[in-house]
């Protein structure tokens, strides 16, 4: 019996699900399906060209290169201490309200976005500067690691972020403008999880004691002085990729450049420093390109089998409203958050369902900013939720995974009225963007 190409498709991504859940890591499970299933649909011999020509074309795209710069970035912003000075501050403007520190981990965070595109750094940061404080305090355990989980997650939402280049490598999306569309849903984020602190704190002050020393305006005033370097690189990086100035690869190594120097001329960069971070960067770079090697084979795959369009010929025949459609897709991010990591869910994920996005005329950018939104709330959630492991694993002794777990649970409601807020009024996401130049 010969089987249909969209049935081989189904069937391939049914194995490539099973390996997953096997151990079997994602780059070479999608690599193994998407050779095996183009093999069994056009011959060996064209599955040999693809596996030949594919992995080379994906990894040497100028658009990917983009990525080692943001994450050196993030390495960057980590081991110059940036961090520290950004909670400095936002603890002399927030210190003093009902959970404070709390607060003022939160606003750091969301600052510390702007340099770093990495979530597990800026929680794994937060977790050693602003642990300790809330801890000298006898701020609830619960309260202090699940602030520092969630704002961590922050930094896939706020500019520049690794995560949208991923879905830009994946979508037909510009990345200038996705990146844009970030800087407010990654603010109205920040914003709600202050306002849950706050209003929990008030409710019950035991979970935040309120600091008692007062802090003058001058003092308020001078300690602005820390977030110059985090405006500068804000304002070269998004600032040019707005004004169209430069690309987003442009951006990218223009921020980095501005970030090394910041480091250089506060005297915290020195050769080990510099070695430890082109290290890292090399890591992590090549670990997302082997993903994105695997999952370009898979995608070739998908195309020949033709079922992004079996689903498009399934969703014309049932005639399904594109909100329910989108309702879905984020449904089935929250499925998949609970054994995938962010880039392999959108890896596996993309090819099948944006050409049925692009079909019924949903804006790219309002959906991808969405599925960004969701890659956050999978950073924070059980089984996987690695920004929480994180956080577990540099609290003080004694915590417990459950109480971290738990103390993000009121931040995700406060993640869902977000995404409703996005859903149901697009302009939070699309009035920036659309005032762009060029």
């Amino acid at each position: 019996m010969i089987l249909s190409p969209h049935v081989v498709g189904i069937i391939g991504i049914i194995v490539l699900f099973t390996l997953i859940a096997l151990g079997v890591p994602i780059a070479i499970s999608s690599a193994f399906v998407g050779f095996i299933g183009t093999a069994v649909l056009i011959g060996l011999t064209g599955a040999l060209g693809i596996l030949y020509t594919v992995p080379i074309e994906a990894v040497s795209s100028y658009a990917l290169s983009v990525i080692p710069l943001f994450i050196m970035m993030g390495i960057l912003a980590l081991y110059g201490g940036i961090g520290q000075e950004l909670y400095a501050a936002c603890v002399k403007w927030f210190g003093r309200l009902p959970g404070g520190l709390a607060m003022a981990t939160i606003a750091a965070n969301a600052l510390f976005g702007a340099c770093s595109g990495s979530s597990v750094a800026a929680a794994a940061t937060f977790s050693k500067i602003s642990l300790p404080e809330m801890k000298r305090y006898n701020y609830n355990i619960r309260l202090s690691t699940g602030s520092i989980a969630v704002s961590g997650t922050l930094a896939a939402m706020i500019p520049p972020s690794g995560m949208m280049v991923i879905f830009c490598i994946f979508a037909d999306v510009s990345l200038g403008k996705i990146l844009i569309a970030g800087i407010i849903p990654g603010i109205l984020s920040a914003v709600m999880y202050m306002l849950s602190v706050y209003v929990r704190v008030k409710l019950n002050p035991s979970l935040g004691p309120t600091i008692l020393q007062k802090v003058s305006l001058k003092e308020k005033v001078f300690a602005l002085r820390y977030l110059l370097g985090i405006a500068t690189v804000f304002v070269v990086l998004l600032g040019g990729i707005y004004l169209g100035f430069f690309s987003p690869t442009e951006g990218g190594a223009a921020g980095s450049f501005v970030v090394f120097l910041i480091v250089l001329l506060r005297g915290k960069m020195n050769l080990h420093m510099l070695l430890l971070t082109v290290k890292e960067t090399v890591t992590v770079s090549a670990m997302i390109f082997f993903i994105v090697m695997g999952a370009m084979i898979f995608v070739q795959f998908l195309a020949l089998s033709r079922l992004p369009h079996f689903l498009i010929d399934i969703v014309k025949v049932g005639q399904v409203s594109p909100s329910i459609v989108v309702v879905l897709i984020l449904l089935l991010y929250v499925v998949l958050g609970t054994f995938l990591d962010n880039v392999g869910m959108m890896a596996l994920t993309l090819p099948v369902v944006f050409p049925l996005i692009e079909f019924l005329g949903i804006n790219g950018i309002w959906f991808g900013i969405m599925v960004i939104k969701m890659q956050e709330i999978a950073l924070v959630t059980p089984p996987l939720g690695l920004n929480v492991y994180v956080v577990q694993r540099l609290a003080p002794k004694g915590t417990r995974l459950g109480d971290v777990f738990l103390g993000i649970m009121p931040f995700l409601i406060m993640d869902v009225l977000t995404l409703a807020l996005i859903f149901i009024f697009p302009q939070i996401v699309l009035w920036l963007p659309a005032t762009m130049a060029g």
